[in-house]
């Protein structure tokens, strides 16, 4: 299912805001009508596999993220409608 370019920029931004480099080198997306799906799964694992990478061997970890990290992941996968990355 297509991702509204808002949605995918408001979720991008919400993984820069929490660290993620991945996220600040993909591009915003405008003059499009919709960003696949795949974009924002894309998106999410790598910020995901960043976090992890961050976080190994920290205290308290919530699948291997600390709770903001894991946090800004789920938010932003919210924010695009996408349950499964």
């Amino acid at each position: 299912m297509p991702i509204k370019p808002d949605d995918y920029n408001t979720a991008r931004n919400i993984l820069v805001q929490a660290g993620s480099d991945s996220a600040s080198k993909s591009h915003p997306k405008h003059n499009v009508d919709s960003v696949p799906d795949s974009h924002g799964r894309d998106l999410l694992a790598e910020a995901r596999d960043e976090f992890r990478g961050i976080d190994a061997g920290g205290e308290d970890l919530h699948s291997e993220m600390s709770q903001d990290h894991y946090d800004a992941i789920h938010s932003a996968a919210d924010v695009m409608g996408i349950d499964q990355w």
